[in-house]
């Protein structure tokens, strides 16, 4: 019995063939490089990469068109592929520039060196791919940006152990030269491997798994094949196996491509964020590993005082990493107290009039009964239904609303006013004797009769009264707002306005 193979698992004649380019071709150059002689075997690797770069050029190219949304994520990830585009044409210019050098003659530099237009151009291509990662959308953690920063100083700054410096004297033009040294050697490599980890970890990658995986491959292979010091190169059979390497890197490369652009148009990959990161950090202690190394081995020289540069940028930008961290925490702590607050204040307020609601009274009640006595005024509208038919509900809200604030206006700083729920009100005053009770009562009952003005419309205004007085270690809130809404009924069935 066949199975039918899955979407994602059909056979690709064109991955299949790259496959076997970068299983067959680059030992070639190791096996064959040193018996062909050196300019068949030089112009060969250089027809090689160039073939590479073409290709690389062409599969990003392809894949940024095909690239699918609109998000800012999408719109990152069409621009990582036609920077990459754009990078494979410099690689192949670079590339190309090379084979015309072997077919011109014999050229100042090794033929194995890159000089010119051959080291300009891929250095170009390779600072496009740079910023492509870097542009990208960091997900939704804080400060991924200065993350990779930190990460690429500290990457930087470990190059300089693997640079070679320029010849001649020290001078402005020195220096440029040592500049592009630190930037096209193996720093370079180093920055785009964990510029690609800090997309990963910053959780959404614009690449898929299997061709992360192959891009990383080919990017390690690479910044190794870096760090072999030139001379390297001209040694017959290193040479040849070195050719072989970097044949391999690039062909990887294309594979990577390819996987990417396989399975239908391309998506970014979603994933998880993680709040933070450990690799500045790793990158910190790298940048001072490499202080200690060259100052120990070394002394006092040009390449430490890079090295001392790139540990004093490193720190600076671990600290301003941990001081906008910290700032961050400051603004999240005093969101959660705000949310809190609002949280609160939906719990134990009313949304419509803003008065305390039945469980902020009953809390109140509660602690005003360990203290001393509590006087408990229930209030119940009289004839609100017939309001809300006749006018509107928009016309009893703000009814209710006015009663509330009339209520506060009859009470002590510190009372609690709450309304417990329809066209019920409570009010709870502590330590009031008995003639101020009857005082207050009488207030109640005035500024809950008569009429309300509401948009040019006179609304009756009518309650019961009911007044319950507790005592401590005798009535609980329960049973002494019971006791007060007995008295309400009791006032609103007899037609008086107040009752105890």
């Amino acid at each position: 019995m066949t199975l039918p193979r899955a979407a994602g698992m059909r056979t690709d004649p064109l991955l299949v063939g790259l496959c076997l380019f970068a299983v067959l071709v680059p030992p070639l150059f190791g096996i064959f490089g040193v018996t062909t002689g050196p300019l068949v075997a030089q112009t060969a690797y250089w027809v090689a990469l160039t073939a590479c770069s073409v290709g690389w050029a062409v599969l990003a190219r392809r894949l940024a068109r095909r690239t699918a949304g609109d998000d800012p994520f999408a719109r990152g990830a069409r621009r990582i592929w036609w920077l990459t585009a754009a990078a494979g044409v410099l690689y192949a210019l670079g590339d190309a520039w090379q084979v015309v050098q072997m077919i011109a003659g014999p050229s100042v530099h090794p033929i194995y060196v890159r000089s010119g237009l051959a080291l300009c151009a891929p250095l170009a291509g390779m600072v496009l791919v740079v910023a492509g990662l870097l542009l990208y959308p960091g997900g939704n953690r804080a400060g991924l940006r200065m993350d990779v920063a930190t990460v690429m100083a500290g990457a930087i700054t470990a190059g300089v152990l693997l640079i070679e410096p320029p010849t001649g004297p020290p001078g402005p033009a020195w220096a440029a030269l040592l500049a592009v040294a630190v930037l096209s050697q193996p720093g370079v490599f180093l920055v785009a491997i964990l510029a690609v980890a800090k997309l990963v970890l910053g959780g959404r990658s614009p690449f898929r798994p299997s061709a992360a995986v192959v891009y990383g491959a080919a990017a390690i292979l690479q910044a190794v094949l870096q760090a072999v010091p030139t001379e390297s190169y001209g040694a017959s059979r290193l040479g040849a196996w070195l050719n072989c390497g970097n044949v391999l890197s690039s062909a990887l490369m294309v594979i990577a491509t390819r996987l990417q652009a396989r399975g239908g148009p391309a998506r970014t990959a979603a994933g998880g964020t993680r709040p933070y990161s450990y690799l500045p950090y790793a990158s910190l202690a790298v940048s001072w590993a490499t202080g200690v190394v060259v100052l120990a081995v070394s002394g006092l020289t040009w390449r430490s005082w890079l090295v001392i540069a790139g540990i004093i940028v490193t720190t600076a930008l671990v600290a301003a990493r941990q001081a906008a961290a910290f700032r961050r925490i400051g603004e999240l702590l005093r969101e959660r107290d705000q949310l809190a607050a609002r949280l609160t204040e939906q719990a134990f307020h009313d949304a419509l009039t803003g008065l305390a609601n039945r469980a902020l009274f009953l809390r109140d009640l509660g602690a005003a009964l360990t203290r001393s006595e509590a006087t408990v005024f229930l209030i119940d509208l009289d004839e609100f239904k017939p309001v809300n038919d006749r006018f509107g509900h928009a016309t009893g809200d703000r009814l209710l609303i006015e009663v509330g604030r009339r209520l506060h206006r009859c009470v002590r700083p510190g009372d609690t006013v709450a309304r417990l729920g329809g066209d019920e009100f409570a009010v709870l005053v502590d330590d009031l004797d008995p003639e101020r009770r009857e005082t207050m009562a009488a207030e109640l009952r005035a500024a809950l009769s008569g009429t309300v003005e509401i948009d040019g419309v006179r609304v009756p205004l009518r309650a019961s009264v009911g007044m319950a007085t507790g005592r401590p270690g005798r009535h609980g809130p329960d049973m002494l707002l019971h006791e007060a809404d007995m008295a309400m009924y009791a006032v609103k069935y007899a037609g008086r306005a107040v009752r105890r």
